[in-house]
């Protein structure tokens, strides 16, 4: 079962620091404070030489209802999606330094783009959480933000903060990436062509 706010959101956030992965759920704005406090200049991460200050992830914002009605409704959604087209496959040979195959990589950007797609569909709230890459992120895909008029790709977590703003009360869509080939698979597999890029 999941927990609510009173509000009745809660907010799951995941990020490294040094070579643990911390999850964080609760409600946003306590949440988000705890994040920012754990991944802040000067704060035990920033010593680490595995620290990914900045590389964390949305990973849900969960919905109130018991996880048995949520999973059925999920699998669901999961079976319709379509399979990696063959031409985004063939992108797996670049996608190296990480201990997740490049194939791997490739299925996982689709994946997380047709969640994504259900979401802009309203099919769904939330999108599925990715399976965790052991490597940081560099690339940011927006679908969705207060203010943007089509998707856009950030090279660059500052950026990427820019567009997105308080995560507590944005209504974004996004994921990060490695690389942007992955970057562009997600937008595929969300149905999107068209798009900007923003350093």
């Amino acid at each position: 079962m999941s927990t609510s706010s009173q509000d009745g959101e809660v907010l799951e956030l995941s990020c490294w620091l040094g070579e643990l992965q911390i999850s964080i759920k609760g409600p946003a704005d306590p949440a988000t404070r705890l994040l920012r406090q754990l991944t802040r200049p000067g704060s035990i991460a920033a010593a680490s030489p595995r620290s990914t200050l900045g590389s964390f992830e949305v990973v849900s914002n969960v919905d109130s209802q018991p996880e048995e009605i949520s999973r059925e409704f999920r699998d669901s959604i999961a079976s319709s999606f379509s399979p990696c087209p063959a031409e985004q496959l063939h992108l797996a040979a670049r996608l190296t330094g990480s201990t997740l195959s490049g194939e791997d990589r490739v299925r996982r950007a689709w994946k997380a783009g047709q969640w994504a797609k259900a979401v802009l569909g309203g099919r769904i709230c939330t999108p599925n959480r990715s399976v965790q890459l052991d490597i940081r992120p560099r690339f940011y895909a927006i679908l969705r933000a207060e203010g943007l008029s089509k998707p856009l790709l950030c090279h660059s977590a500052a950026s990427y903060w820019r567009v997105i703003g308080d995560i507590a009360t944005s209504n974004s869509i996004s994921h990060a990436f490695p690389s942007e080939s992955e970057a562009k698979i997600y937008f595929a597999g969300a149905g999107v062509t068209d798009y900007e890029v923003r350093a």
